[in-house]
């Protein structure tokens, strides 16, 4: 059994985490969606709350409104037009205010009555997705957007299971079923113990690899949760547990381009790992673009709770208080077991005292 899962030691790692008891199938990962405490995301909550006491002296009654077309391109790096791409306009509080696709030629025109000042405008296809801060001042505003660059491997059609993950012997595949099932009881060492046991089995199981990093970032073991992640994605370039694992590690060092990169990947092979665009929210979350994290949390359009709590907190951020506290309750209703529901309620008593001393803006 590898360092940090010692019996005598469970208890002491078990006061330090707080997990959701929330159930998956046995035979898939066990994403519980570890929440130590870093200066990121697991800590927002509490942070959150020092932004509630400014946010109704910043509120102003609006300003005048105009109508204005906002049109341009969308292509990428090397100039070469980008067709059927979103485009969107956000105000810098999230609030979608328009939206078009780009033509076959990679242009796009929006017309707006949008109020004067600054916005979002967003342009994504894909895992490809650039913000660009924009000013409406007048009635005609052209923009040029290129979004990133992704590598061709990330760009290679979808990939959806591996011929490792088939030569994966039937004793190995239990004992990981088995992890799995421990470790959504919270028994790290059950779960360290079946997972040993799968490595003596097969010791080249990328899958192993993959959940022995999630166990080590329980443990509050980054390094080596990447080192085990690195070696799972060694051993099968296509185990999308690996990256997600990988920009989990990696969010937790703040590292949030890195595990932005990670995640990319982990779409590319599953489309559909949820997961992965929850943990890829709170990697933009943790670089303070929270215009486009709402992006994300909206295309994904998950009832969870820590998608809850995730879209709270951004929402939070963006001064949408009132939303906000209405995903924080739903985490409450759907987790009331969760460890995190009691601050969570303060933190919603706290929002509905700041709603109820805001002054009124009506004219």
């Amino acid at each position: 059994m590898f360092a940090g899962f010692r019996r005598s030691s469970v208890r002491s790692v078990r006061s330090r985490l707080q997990f959701g008891r929330y159930s998956y199938k046995v035979d898939q990962p066990s994403w519980l969606f570890i929440r130590y405490q870093t200066p990121s995301f697991f800590s927002l909550c509490f942070s959150s709350l020092v932004l509630l006491s400014s946010v109704a002296a910043q509120a102003q009654l609006p300003e005048e409104s105009m109508r204005t077309i906002i049109h341009g391109s969308v292509t990428t790096p090397e100039g070469q037009p980008v067709p059927f791409a979103t485009v969107e306009v956000r105000d810098l509080r999230g609030t979608k205010m328009a939206a078009s696709l780009t033509s076959d030629a990679g242009s796009f025109a929006i017309s707006t009555a949008a109020r004067s000042g600054e916005y979002v405008l967003l342009a994504a296809k894909r895992l490809q997705i650039r913000d660009q801060r924009i000013t409406l001042d007048q009635s005609d505003l052209e923009v040029k957007i290129a979004l990133p660059v992704i590598s061709a491997e990330t760009l290679q059609p979808n990939y959806t299971i591996s011929a490792r993950e088939l030569s994966i012997p039937e004793k190995a595949r239990a004992h990981l079923k088995l992890a799995h099932q421990e470790f959504s009881r919270l028994n790290l060492a059950g779960a360290a113990y079946h997972v040993e046991q799968a490595l003596r089995v097969q010791p080249t199981c990328a899958a192993a690899f993959s959940m022995r990093s999630i166990l080590r970032i329980a443990v509050k073991d980054p390094d080596g949760a990447i080192a085990d992640a690195k070696r799972a994605m060694m051993l099968d370039p296509y185990e999308a547990d690996a990256y997600v694992a990988l920009a989990t590690a990696y969010n937790s060092l703040r590292e949030f381009q890195n595990a932005e990169q990670a995640l990319e990947q982990a779409l590319v092979f599953r489309p559909d790992f949820w997961q992965a665009q929850l943990e890829m929210a709170k990697a933009l979350y943790g670089e303070d673009r929270f215009v486009v994290a709402l992006h994300e949390l909206d295309e994904l359009n998950k009832d969870f709770p820590d998608v809850h709590l995730v879209r709270a907190n951004v929402l939070v951020r963006l001064q949408r208080n009132h939303e906000a506290g209405e995903e924080f309750t739903r985490f409450v209703q759907e987790a009331p077991d969760d460890p995190r529901s009691v601050k969570v309620k303060l933190i919603v008593a706290r929002l509905a005292e700041s709603a109820a001393s805001a002054p009124s803006l009506r004219p």
